[in-house]
């Protein structure tokens, strides 16, 4: 009898289970969610601090002019290599080449002098010697003072130092030039005036336009009236200072006079030896030599050289428009900025780090540089160095000081250029062989605690996860999740545990 009845309860169990199964395949089935779903795998996980740089070569000088003058020649274009000693320009002044003639005659005369000192005394006694050699120093002098004087008559004003510098003659013709030129200014601004007077008649222009073509006229007048009055002023210096001229040379001579016969009277009078003169003429020849090559150097200065390998970077602008570089003939001041080179060396990128960031970065982090300039390129570096000093932002709004900090390139790109605004992500912080999620696959209950869904058997399982660093993309799992499972990284509000999921198709790379 019992066994009759157990029987039956199995029989009746059995009917059941045929009974929930036929149910659950028969039963409505719920809404299947589109969602991203990604594959869980072990990875390296990066922390990095993004920036904003800037590329520049790591050296680069301005090269400037060491004297004044004109440039004679600009022998390199921007973007040219050199090499270190190249000649880069040449500046054109008379009065430094000058300058060093009269620097070698005057050493060529000190050393005479101090020849003829030893010579001398070896033969007059020393007592008189010393005023031999005074005579010929006053000698030497009076006959530079007096070529110096005879080179400023000849060019017709008072240079103070009887070499270089524009003549009279030059000024007269600058001057006439100018006249000239404002007479045609004039001429040109009464033609256009009468025209447009002629139009306005006509009511082809307006009253105003007629007033623009009035006001050039004035100012053409008045330029052409102060061109007349400067030149006046200009002839009447000169012909004032040629009288002056005159007598300085009249003078000059005179001295030269006076110091040959104090000379013959020197030499008439030696009999006794001066050792110190001999010292003296040849501490003459000292300085004579040192101003000597200081004429030489100024000299070597009117040609500007590379001074290290490298690329011209740039060619400056004249002085009144920014526009236009410099050229041969134009008037350059000592100091004057020529070109740009940098040294012929890997990039790097400078960019400021926010004071509370530094704390995070070290020398040779790792750091990679991209930006709409590089199109889809990224360029791998390494910081190199971090300056010691914390300077003010350059936005007004950000309180906060800034650390200037150098990422230098381990790679280039042809088209890379000095200035190219770059973005920097410094990576501050890295961990390798961890799972890592998107950020978009972590959710928080209402007890704060983060889970993940997982997809198993195409339905979306609620899972409670152990989370540890993030960054702006993804977050590491340290518990909840193995290599190979399948999780949801969408923040689809439809997807809840339970839910049937629908992988969308991965999306096709951009070209």
């Amino acid at each position: 009898m019992n066994r009759r009845r157990n029987l039956i309860l199995v029989a009746c169990g059995l009917a059941v289970v045929v009974l929930l199964g036929i149910y659950g395949a028969v039963r409505p089935r719920g809404p299947t969610v589109d969602a991203k779903v990604d594959t869980v795998k072990v990875g390296d996980f990066m922390t990095t601090l993004p920036e904003t740089g800037v590329v520049q070569r790591p050296r680069s000088v301005v090269l400037p002019t060491l004297v004044g003058g004109n440039i004679g020649t600009i022998a390199v274009h921007a973007g040219q290599r050199i090499a270190k000693g190249d000649v880069i320009a040449t500046i054109v002044n008379p009065q430094v080449n000058s300058a060093l003639q009269t620097a070698q005659a005057a050493y060529d005369a000190a050393q005479g002098r101090a020849q003829s000192a030893v010579e001398t005394n070896a033969a007059l006694p020393a007592q008189n010697r010393s005023s031999v050699v005074q005579a010929q120093a006053n000698l030497q002098q009076a006959i530079v003072g007096l070529q110096q004087a005879q080179q400023d008559y000849a060019s017709g004003q008072q240079s103070g130092l009887g070499y270089g510098g524009s003549t009279a003659d030059d000024q007269r013709v600058a001057a006439d030039t100018a006249v000239a030129k404002a007479d045609t200014d004039l001429r040109e601004a009464q033609r256009e005036y009468d025209a447009d007077l002629d139009l306005f008649t006509q009511k082809a222009i307006s009253r105003d336009a007629l007033d623009q073509s009035k006001a050039r006229l004035d100012e053409a007048r008045a330029s052409d009236q102060q061109a007349h009055r400067q030149r006046g002023n200009l002839i009447g210096q000169l012909g004032r200072e040629q009288p002056l001229l005159r007598n300085r040379v009249a003078a000059a001579e005179e001295a030269v006079t006076q110091a040959r016969s104090a000379l013959a009277a020197a030499q008439a009078a030696a009999a006794e030896s001066h050792a110190g003169d001999v010292g003296a003429a040849q501490g003459d020849a000292a300085r004579a030599a040192e101003e000597l090559r200081y004429a030489r150097d100024q000299v070597a200065r009117l040609t500007i050289r590379a001074p290290f390998d490298g690329i011209v970077e740039t060619i400056s602008t004249e002085a009144t428009d920014s526009l236009r570089p410099l050229q041969p003939g134009d008037a350059v001041q000592p100091g004057e900025a020529v070109a740009t080179i940098a040294g012929d060396s890997a990039f790097v990128v400078r960019t400021k780090v926010d004071e509370q960031d530094i704390s995070a970065i070290e020398i040779g982090q790792t750091a990679h540089v991209s930006g709409e300039d590089l199109g889809s390129k990224t360029l791998r570096g390494h910081v190199s160095q971090i300056s010691a000093v914390a300077q003010r932002s350059d936005d007004p709004s950000n309180t906060s000081r800034q650390v200037i900090t150098t990422v230098a390139l381990d790679e280039t790109l042809p088209f890379l250029r000095d200035g190219m605004t770059v973005d920097v992500d410094i990576a501050t912080k890295q961990v390798r062989n961890v799972i890592v999620v998107s950020n978009d696959a972590i959710h928080k209950g209402d007890d704060g605690k983060p889970y993940v869904y997982v997809v198993r058997d195409g339905r979306a399982r609620k899972t409670p996860v152990v989370t540890g660093s993030s960054n702006d993309a993804s977050t590491i799992v340290r518990h909840g999740l193995a290599a190979g499972d399948q999780v949801v990284a969408d923040r689809n509000p439809a997807v809840v545990d339970g839910a049937y999921v629908k992988p969308l198709p991965a999306p096709t790379p951009s070209p």
